[in-house]
């Protein structure tokens, strides 16, 4: 199904900001492409991996801190760009007084844009905590599954069992639907 979304996001919460280049979920291919901006010391991604997804992030403007497994951090500037493979434990963050903005490319990209639009729509919705994160764990089992997102410090089976739980009473109680709708992807 080819949706018609909106280009450009932002996250009241946070004070990030997306505009779609290439988004899987408008029918424009398997790759997502974004430019993010950051707050000064925006918080970013905590530590995470993708199974099956590559994510770069090349920076056009500021400096973003990329951290990896063991406590490595890398700081990028204007020009500069990392490429994560997948498997690969990794997270950003703003770690400067002015804006970072950076390009995006993840592919596959498609579940990567639905997570983002939902985060945002909730956030925008007044539904979620004060660093962004969804006040229900329902919805946030359902996003985490759509973003390929594996958290460090949680085994792996026992992750993925919570987010089977979480997502099975997002469906039995409607909250799948209803964070559908808010974001408008299906």
């Amino acid at each position: 199904m080819i949706l018609t979304l909106s280009r450009n996001i932002q996250n009241p919460v946070t004070g990030d900001a997306i505009a779609f280049l290439a988004s899987p979920l408008s029918g424009e291919g398997d790759m997502l492409r974004f430019r993010c901006t950051l707050p000064p010391h925006g918080a970013g991604a905590p530590l995470h991996t993708h199974d099956t997804m590559t994510e770069t992030f090349a920076v056009e403007d500021g400096v973003l801190e990329i951290a990896l497994a063991d406590g490595e951090t890398r700081l990028l500037t204007a020009g500069e760009s990392i490429a994560i493979a997948p498997g690969t434990q990794h997270g950003f963050r703003n770690p400067g007084d002015a804006p970072v903005t950076f390009v995006t490319t993840a592919d596959p990209g498609e579940g990567l844009e639905t997570f983002l639009r939902g985060m945002y729509a909730l956030a925008a919705a007044g539904e979620t905590d004060a660093a962004g994160m969804p006040r229900d764990p329902r919805v946030l089992g359902e996003l985490l599954h759509s973003g390929n997102l594996v958290m460090p410090g949680i085994p792996r089976l026992l992750q993925r069992a919570i987010l089977a739980g979480l997502r099975l009473a997002a469906w039995l109680t409607g909250a799948d639907r209803r964070l559908q709708r808010m974001a408008r992807v299906s």
